[in-house]
């Protein structure tokens, strides 16, 4: 194999394999990221030396992850994937639930499957394609991997002859139906940094009024009104700004973005500056998408805002500089965003990750290096906390209902 594991990285092998070949109850390995889960999945996969499944979240990362672990020496491996219109069965093989979930029997050699991205298991959706699945093809043996393993769920509440709906972040070994009941093994951000694995984080904040930001109707998040409301002439200017600065002092900056709109305004204001930079969002296609990628990672695109899009697979060792220029109410999706810009850069030891938070949500969610999950106090539930607090079984709003839905009737006398 054409690796070296890290001392955490082998610790995390160690652990899976072993709950892997003497276990039949799912479980997790929370890896930061920039912890290189793709090496403790090579190592993992040649280890149990069977045949491997290995699910990804989205073709893009299917792919990124294939190549990975293709480069690690590992020969004897396929994508089987409707979207990347590859359906090849190997000893280890990369796949999505909605290319596979209809054809067990094609599977049902496989002894061992890997979750990649597992918190984004979806219980109402994809829980449902994956326990049908591994139950025809009589697979027990699931490990899943992630950075956040917690999710936002939204529910129904009662309080006295009141309705209310709400939204909670919620670990996801305490989501029903309790898929993953334990997280086997935990690598931290804030160890990495202090082990050298991870670049330091230095934070510039901007006092935000943040006060008329209102939730989505799921909850999740900012509704896209309040966020327009919030990205005013004189906000747009302050994107600009920091692109500015970041040009003098960065190699790269990447701009995390709430709109279409916003991202274009603040592009508009960037060039007007004769600053190189770009734009990336879900409707960008593919090839011009990996070419803007691409000039990005050599240096001749400088800057580059996106909109709902690099918030997972995007490694760029040199990029410096994150900007924070879309507030949230998502953990998960903060974490990934500052994420995006921890790796260490090879020519660059020094390295130092600087985040330009123009949103208010470094003050309302904590340093992501504080971010950590921990057993609660003389008991044995996950939690989820920050320097700010706890973050997890707490209620992030609280919406009156007026009417009860017909559903939750039902659900009631069930």
């Amino acid at each position: 194999m054409n690796y070296k594991l890290r001392p955490y990285q082998q610790e995390a092998s160690d652990i899976a394999v072993r709950l892997l070949q003497k276990s039949e109850k799912p479980f997790v390995i929370q890896a930061a990221t920039g912890a290189g889960k793709s090496l403790i999945i090579a190592d993992i996969c040649h280890r149990l030396d069977a045949p491997v499944l290995i699910l990804q979240p989205s073709k893009e990362i299917l792919e990124q992850n294939y190549n990975k672990l293709k480069s690690y020496g590992i020969d004897d491996i396929s994508i089987y994937s409707a979207s990347l219109k590859s359906k090849e069965i190997a000893k280890y093989t990369y796949a999505t639930i909605g290319s596979i979930y209809k054809k067990p029997e094609l599977f049902s050699h496989f002894k061992y499957v890997i979750i990649d991205e597992c918190h984004g298991v979806n219980p109402r959706n994809e829980l449902g394609m994956l326990t049908s699945f591994l139950k025809a093809i009589g697979c027990t043996k699931v490990c899943g991997l992630t950075a956040t393993p917690y999710r936002i769920v939204q529910k129904y509440v009662t309080e006295g002859n009141s309705l209310y709906y709400t939204a909670t972040l919620k670990m996801i070994n305490r989501i029903h139906p309790f898929f993953f009941k334990r997280i086997a093994y935990r690598i931290e951000t804030a160890d990495l940094i202090k082990d050298g694995y991870l670049s330091p984080i230095q934070y510039f904040c901007d006092t935000v009024d943040a006060s008329k930001l209102r939730p989505n109707s799921t909850g999740a998040d900012f509704s896209d009104e309040s966020l327009q409301m919030f990205w005013n002439e004189k906000r747009l200017r302050r994107i600009a700004q920091a692109v500015e600065y970041s040009d003098k002092h960065n190699k790269r900056s990447l701009i995390f973005c709430s709109s279409i709109r916003q991202a274009e305004r603040a592009l508009a204001l960037v060039r007007g500056m004769e600053l190189g930079a770009e734009i990336v969002t879900g409707k960008t296609p593919m090839k011009e998408r990996e070419a803007i990628i691409e000039k990005f990672k050599s240096g001749e695109i400088k800057h580059l805002f996106n909109v709902g899009v690099f918030t997972t697979g995007f490694d760029v060792p040199q990029l410096d500089c994150v900007i924070l220029a879309r507030p949230t109410m998502s953990l998960a999706l903060y974490y990934q965003m500052i994420g995006r810009g921890v790796r260490k850069d090879p020519n660059d030891p020094s390295k130092v990750l600087q985040v330009y938070d123009l949103s208010g949500t470094v003050e309302r969610l904590g340093r992501v290096e504080t971010i950590r999950v921990e057993k609660e106090a003389g008991g044995f539930r996950d939690e989820v906390w920050t320097e700010v607090g706890r973050a997890d079984e707490c209620a992030l709003f609280k919406f009156f209902v007026k009417n009860k839905p017909k559903f939750y009737e039902k659900h009631k006398e069930e």
